[in-house]
């Protein structure tokens, strides 16, 4: 019986101080940025913005954008009547971008959202649709 009480009693200060430790550790943690937020949101400005174009089922798809980080690469994640699809788009030295994502083979609703790239990827924009 006493065996059993000191490792009760044992296990009793174990859990106050991982108790104590986590709550210490816990609240600490809420001074810290995440790691997230010094991305500055791939560089891009509030004003970000980008649009999708065709003119026609079977003419060429372009994907266009202002506002972004100049000379940086995103990632362009593309909806279709038919599916989705990633690619990369490449900003100049303004921050603009024109980026040609193939053909509207389909009737209907093409879209685009651009993310940064990386570990805390985020989207930037959600581009203005098209429909064919």
């Amino acid at each position: 019986m006493f065996t059993f009480l000191t490792r009760m009693g044992r296990l009793f200060v174990v859990a106050i101080v991982m108790g104590a430790t986590a709550s210490i550790l816990g609240f600490g943690i809420l001074n810290y940025s995440p790691v997230a937020n010094k991305h500055n949101n791939g560089g891009a400005s509030a004003s970000a913005a980008c649009a999708v174009a065709a003119s026609a089922v079977g003419q060429s798809l372009t994907v266009s954008g202002h506002g972004f980080a100049a000379n940086t690469q995103y990632l362009l994640f593309t909806s279709s009547p038919g599916g989705g699809g990633a690619t990369t788009a490449t900003t100049d030295s303004t921050g603009a971008f024109t980026r040609s994502i193939g053909m509207a083979y389909w009737a209907g609703t093409y879209g685009a959202s651009i993310w940064t790239t990386g570990g805390g990827s985020s989207r930037v924009a959600t581009c203005s649709s098209v429909t064919v």
